[in-house]
This record gives C-alpha cells, sequence and structure tokens, in this order.
C-alpha cells in the first residue's frame, strides 16, 4: 500500500507542476518525462490493477450518510483511484466509511480534465 501511494503522490505532483504550465512550454519536458516513466511503471510493475474506466468509477455504489451527503464506502473505490483520491483530495473530503461522492465525482472530472491537459502538452511538444 505504502507503495501505491509513493507513485501516485509522484504522479500528482507532476500534474500539479504541470498544470501551471502552458502546452507547448519547454519547461514541461522534465515533468512528461516523469509521467511518462510512471505510466511506464504501472505497465511493467503494476501495484494494483483497476479495469474500470472514469464512467464506471462514477458510477460506483454510493449511499445517504446520516451527514446528510452520499457517500462511496472506501471499500468499493479500487486501487489506485482511492490512493489517487486521498492525495488530490486530502483527508476533508470523507468521513470513517468513505468519501463524499460529489467530491469523488469533482476528482473523475477534473482527472479527465487533467490527462487532456497532458495530452496537449504533449503533442505541443512532439
Amino acid at each position: 500500500m505504502n507503495e501505491i501511494w509513493q507513485r501516485e503522490r509522484a504522479r500528482r505532483e507532476a500534474i500539479w507542476q504541470l498544470d501551471a504550465l502552458q502546452p507547448g512550454d519547454h519547461n514541461a519536458r522534465p515533468i512528461l518525462q516523469r509521467l511518462s516513466e510512471l505510466e511506464q511503471l504501472d505497465q511493467e510493475q503494476p501495484l494494483a490493477v483497476c479495469t474500470l474506466d472514469l464512467q464506471q468509477l462514477h458510477e460506483l455504489p454510493h449511499e445517504p450518510h446520516a451527514i446528510g451527503f452520499n457517500i462511496i464506502r472506501d471499500a468499493d473505490i479500487p486501487q489506485p483511484w482511492l490512493s489517487r483520491f486521498a492525495i488530490a483530495a486530502g483527508p476533508i473530503c470523507k468521513v470513517a466509511e468513505g468519501v463524499y461522492r460529489h467530491d469523488w465525482t469533482d476528482f473523475l472530472d477534473a482527472w479527465a480534465k487533467e490527462n487532456d491537459h497532458i495530452n496537449a502538452h504533449r503533442e505541443a511538444l512532439e
């Protein structure tokens, strides 16, 4: 579990660094290289395998919670997505049983936009 956390933390830090740059900025090259290295590690040495796509992750089971929001139980969120969310959102977006559903869906939407941004950088520097 610690290895997943470390890998996902490295990925998140690279994404945050890249977010500050516009596609075509040559300062993005080492960041994109780091992201490519992490993607290669995921292929060669997977720490967790999740076959769900973003739409399926959006559709994870949820339930009402006494706090007045729907939650998705931690046990229902596959790795590495649970770690990705925890690193990106922090502890404020959850209760003991799981994560707030609205924060989960916001995270997945942001993930898609971040991947579009990464791809725009890659295309601009080809």
